[in-house]
């Protein structure tokens, strides 16, 4: 059985290849990136480290040649370009004669959701579900580690914000996630047209702001930001606009309480509860 993993030199990516080490042999194992000359430690590993770009339909093609099953992991630009690279990503894969293909979606896939990339989720879904191939999703829900971003300036102004109101999110850490991809992809036939909800313990921002007070000893307070002012800290950062607009439709799926679903869908994937996001903070924070 030969697996690509998509996406390979990125942030989940890596790990999903560094988890899937753990599971098969390097050579059951092959990577789609764009730049190849960024996955040399691949290379030197034994994985077959292969040109790949969702651009490119005849290129992504002769990426998954030979492939058995293959993770296709979503990118990071704006909706409409997002959806046609994914469609792209099915297209090659089919062609190729890939038999199982799984994607790593979104908790709250819904084409109406205030959080924008759960359009792009909600599509590729029901394109690869129509594509003939079996298939697994895994809906994984926000990363604790997006978390981090906030703590320089909690720690310097001991305000933690976010306009989150009272809602909670079921935040699981990125490297689960890695873990869950990767024992699927090295068992796909106990996971045939399966989809699973990957997410945590669901967690307030108050909470949030508690933890890391604890975990570095500084006066933390959560501060509910107006949805105008979050939205013009976005922008100043020079972020693209699709971003903004997807971050700030996070914002009001949390105040909505989208996000307090919770499954064991992990557990019975992976065989252990996810890291709780305390455990995560803590261990961050050292």
């Amino acid at each position: 059985m030969k697996i690509l993993v998509t996406g390979a030199t990125g942030q989940l990516g890596s790990l999903v290849v560094k988890h899937l080490l753990t599971r098969v042999s390097a050579d059951q194992i092959a990577a789609s990136v764009r730049n190849v000359a960024k996955a040399q430690e691949m290379v030197v590993k034994g994985i077959d480290v292969r040109h790949g770009d969702f651009d490119d339909l005849a290129l992504m093609t002769n990426a998954f040649k030979g492939i058995d099953i293959a993770l296709i992991i979503s990118g990071e630009t704006d909706v409409e370009t997002r959806i046609k690279q994914h469609r792209t990503a099915v297209d090659a894969a089919k062609a190729a004669g890939v038999s199982h293909l799984v994607y790593t979606s979104f908790i709250d896939a819904r084409p109406e959701s205030p959080f924008t990339y759960a359009a792009i989720h909600a599509d590729t879904e029901s394109y690869i579900k129509a594509s003939g191939l079996s298939f697994t999703l895994l809906r994984n829900s926000f990363y604790t580690d997006l978390l981090m971003a906030g703590v320089p300036h909690a720690l310097e102004t001991g305000d933690f914000g976010a306009p989150a109101g009272n809602g909670k999110v079921s935040y699981i850490p990125r490297n689960d996630l890695a873990e869950a991809a990767a024992a699927v992809l090295a068992n796909p036939a106990d996971h045939v047209n399966q989809t699973y909800e990957l997410s945590g313990t669901p967690i307030g921002f108050a909470d949030i702001a508690a933890i890391i007070a604890d975990a570095t000893g500084k006066e933390i307070r959560y501060v509910d930001l107006p949805p105008e002012v979050h939205t013009g800290i976005l922008a100043s950062f020079g972020l693209p606009g699709h971003l903004v607009e997807a971050l700030s439709g996070m914002y009001v799926g949390t105040r909505n309480g989208d996000y307090e679903q919770t499954s064991d869908d992990f557990a019975k994937v992976v065989g252990r509860a996810p890291q709780s996001t305390a455990d995560f903070l803590k261990e961050a924070l050292k």
